[in-house]
């Protein structure tokens, strides 16, 4: 598609898609960071929460630019509705890891349109995305709860994994009500997830299965017009094998006598 055939909200979307894939990534590294080392000082903690807050005024403003050249705003807001969630979610605590993971999302799309398998990779990223921040998430409201069982983030990650797979070992459940909200949106996200990645492993092991019988097929039509021309050249062959054979021999002339 050339330059001049863009519509203003392509050539938007084309030019800060780099940008903001980056910002997703940045705004997911300030978030998880907290988590992963609570040992970190003061000081950093604010650099990161204004991280947090500078990439969601970037996405924010993204989405208020996009809205406003849409032609149609309500089917934009209707068919953008993980963007609104990314911007609208306030800040604060419960509701973190849900605006998290819809930008990492968001940032997940604009990499799959980069790349060849879109559905496959946007699946692969979003069911890792889902599967970490559900880790941090349920480890930052069980850290320090009076009878929790999830203490470190390698805990709430094997927790995920386990929730997500709807294995369910039992040996690490959350005690709080954040943490239970958590197992929720973790489960129902899980089950939709494994449900995708299946169906499209299926539908991947169909098609390779169809193409190799198309392969197969292939070769054997061209054996078969092999076969077919080696035969009309057998009975080519044999029919002038039948002439020759019905042609009548000449006699041969006596040879002459010698002078006596």
């Amino acid at each position: 598609m050339g330059q001049s055939t863009m519509t203003r909200s392509e050539r938007w979307e084309r030019a800060t898609d780099a940008p903001l894939l980056w910002l997703g990534f940045a705004f997911l590294f300030a978030y998880a960071t907290p988590i992963i080392a609570p040992e970190i000082g003061s000081w950093w903690r604010l650099l990161l929460e204004w991280v947090e807050i500078a990439t969601w005024a970037a996405f924010a403003l993204d989405f208020t630019v996009r809205l406003s050249l849409a032609r149609g705003r309500l089917k934009f807001i209707r068919t953008h509705l993980l963007d609104l969630v990314a911007v609208a979610l306030p800040l604060f605590r419960p509701l973190r890891a849900l605006r998290v993971l819809s930008i990492v999302i968001l940032s997940a799309r604009r990499l799959s349109k980069k790349l060849k398998n879109r559905v496959m990779t946007y699946a692969a990223v979003t069911a890792v995305s889902v599967w970490f921040i559900a880790g941090l998430a349920v480890t930052d409201a069980e850290r320090g709860a009076p009878g929790a069982n999830i203490h470190s983030v390698w805990e709430g990650w094997w927790w995920s994994f386990i929730t997500m797979a709807t294995v369910g070992f039992g040996d690490l459940y959350p005690v709080t009500a954040e943490g239970r909200l958590v197992t929720v949106g973790l489960v129902a996200t899980g089950i939709a997830l494994i449900g995708t990645l299946t169906a499209f492993i299926a539908a991947w092991f169909a098609s390779a299965s169809r193409e190799a019988e198309e392969e197969i097929k292939a070769e054997l039509d061209v054996s078969e017009d092999k076969l077919d021309a080696l035969k009309l050249e057998i009975g080519e062959l044999k029919t002038l094998v039948e002439r020759l054979l019905e042609r009548p021999v000449p006699p041969s002339s006596p040879s002459p006598s010698p002078e006596g």
